[in-house]
């Protein structure tokens, strides 16, 4: 697994490989806008915010950062409204609030920015990211898979704080060999590009067979555990899944009152899932 090497001639390949990644995603999802977002994302904004004091976003960047991570990721086109719906002047004043908070307390940050509409801890530490990369990582759904030890992945902010505590202890590693993918924004970047290369069947380079063999073995194990994941949010008559309806909540109901509604949904779904692959693995045997 990727997160698990030192080895900084093979991150800074597959960094350099980020393009090529982005171009096989971008083909599957036959969306070219895809790609001018992302250079948006990923040099202009980051330029513009380190010249602007004091640091913060407008509406108008937020409803484009928001297209650049529903088009990179997956489309979840309620929040794309709700982001939508802030007023300038709240999106200007809160997220330079957030922005100052990062230097000394990331979780105060995130929490912060999420009191706009539309805005979870993903999508907040998109934004934060794009200021600070040097200390957020954005919480990418596909980052967050290539990251173990973390779990079923939920969009709450102590499951972001957990993922970023292993990315930036991982770009310090990196630093500290003399890598120039340095940071928790590259490591999340990089990652992101390694799973997609993966996805897309792509060679990394320096990689053995060996290597791959065990990447591939690695992603199915992954998809399985989605599979599995997926169980616990699929009640009676398609009920939507819980991954999908925790950052809506987390929008519209503010962070502290999301976590008291998952740890909640989370004791309710844990009997049904049991159940489901209970029946599952019964089946199978007969």
């Amino acid at each position: 697994m990727l997160f698990n090497s030192t080895d900084i001639t093979l991150w800074e390949s597959i960094l350099a490989q980020y393009p090529e990644a982005l171009e096989h995603h971008v083909a599957s999802k036959k969306d070219d806008s895809l790609l001018l977002l992302d250079h948006w994302y990923q040099i202009t904004l980051p330029s513009l915010l380190a010249k602007r004091k004091p640091k913060c976003i407008d509406s108008d960047e937020l409803c484009q950062l928001m297209s650049w991570k529903l088009k990179r990721g997956k489309f979840r086109p309620s929040l794309a409204k709700l982001a939508a719906s802030n007023a300038d002047a709240d999106v200007k004043r809160i997220s330079q609030d957030a922005f100052a908070l990062i230097a000394s307390d990331i979780k105060a940050a995130i929490t912060k920015m999420a009191e706009l509409k539309g805005v979870g801890p993903a999508t907040a530490s998109a934004i934060l990211c794009a200021g600070a990369p040097c200390k957020v990582p954005f919480m990418a759904d596909e980052t967050m898979d290539s990251v173990p030890g973390l779990g079923t992945i939920a969009y709450t902010i102590p499951y972001y704080l957990k993922f970023a505590t292993k990315v930036i202890e991982k770009a310090d590693q990196l630093k500290a060999k003399g890598s120039t993918v340095d940071s928790p924004h590259l490591v999340e970047k990089v990652l992101w590009a390694d799973y997609m290369l993966n996805k897309y069947g792509v060679q990394r380079k320096g990689l053995d067979s060996a290597s791959l063999k065990t990447k591939a073995t690695t992603q199915k194990e992954q998809e399985n555990s989605k599979e599995v994941s997926e169980l616990a949010g699929n009640g009676k008559n398609g009920k939507r899944s819980a991954k999908r309806n925790t950052e809506t909540l987390e929008a519209e109901e503010g962070a502290g009152e999301v976590e008291d509604t998952l740890r909640k949904k989370a004791k309710k779904s844990a009997a049904p899932l049991a159940s489901t692959v209970a029946s599952r693995s019964s089946r199978s045997r007969s």
